[in-house]
């Protein structure tokens, strides 16, 4: 067989983008259900290729399978972050999280470009409970940084949501960094509803997805009744389904080329 040592070359080079987007697949995720170590969030590990939990103050605690605020006092923006993997343009961005909130402002998670920044006033693509203490309790998600990018609201009572703010909420929520779309879907009890569906997002810059960060603004343990806390997470970066399809294709043109020159 001719051009052997060019055919080696080349599947050698098929060989490891195949290792890389193996390692994308199976290494960015991270899943913690706060079923172990319990204690301060601050410091807490996550996963590889993913940072440490860091906290604005020492409020954040993990136990009973949850993070809770352990403090008496309603600062805002009790806050954490963690950083991501880095996303590039041929990835998707997927998260889980089940929540339940109270606090007297918000209760809310997204994304930030830099650790120590929080969702309040310098996230992207930020989901929040607001007015828990008014009359008309309400979802929002906004999509730049600050009120001004507020892209969704919607009260959570019916017939707008049917949603028990007193029961956690799972989000899930999932960024196509190619298509640069949105989609963000609830489910409360046994109400489920879809708050974007390939929202176009193209105006948050792929550094806007460097941390994730989670907020419980004036959060006292002395004054609710239903604290905040969050009792699953998972985050993960994973390949979009052109990555495989162009590993295919070189794998095939390789399998044709073998054929030929045999």
């Amino acid at each position: 067989m001719k051009n052997v040592p060019s055919l080696r070359i080349g599947l050698g080079v098929l060989a490891a983008l195949s290792l890389h987007i193996s390692g994308n697949l199976y290494g960015a995720v991270y899943v913690d259900d706060f079923s172990a170590n319990p204690g301060a969030l601050n410091g807490r590990t996550t996963a590889s290729g993913f940072g440490n939990w860091t906290t604005s103050d020492s409020a954040f605690q993990v136990g009973s399978g949850q993070i809770t605020i352990d403090s008496n006092t309603p600062v805002d923006y009790h806050a954490a972050t963690f950083a991501l993997p880095t996303l590039t343009g041929n990835e998707t961005l997927s998260l889980t999280i089940t929540l339940r909130p109270s606090g007297p402002i918000f209760t809310g998670f997204g994304f930030t470009p830099n650790s120590g920044q929080y969702v309040g006033n310098s996230g992207y693509d930020w989901i929040y409970y607001t007015g828990l203490d008014s009359a008309n309790p309400r979802i929002e998600v906004l999509t730049g940084q600050g009120p001004t990018g507020l892209v969704y609201s919607a009260s959570l009572t019916n017939p707008a949501l049917n949603f028990d703010a007193s029961l956690p909420t799972t989000f899930q929520y999932t960024y196509s960094a190619s298509t640069k779309k949105l989609t963000i879907s609830a489910t409360n009890g046994g109400n489920s509803s879809t708050l974007l569906n390939n929202f176009d997002a193209s105006e948050t810059p792929l550094s806007g997805f460097s941390n994730f960060a989670l907020q419980f603004q004036g959060q006292a343990l002395s004054s609710e009744t239903n604290p905040a806390y969050v009792d699953y997470l998972k985050v993960e970066i994973v390949p979009e389904p052109s990555t495989f399809a162009m590993l295919l294709c070189g794998l095939g043109a390789i399998t044709a080329l073998c054929r030929r020159r045999r």
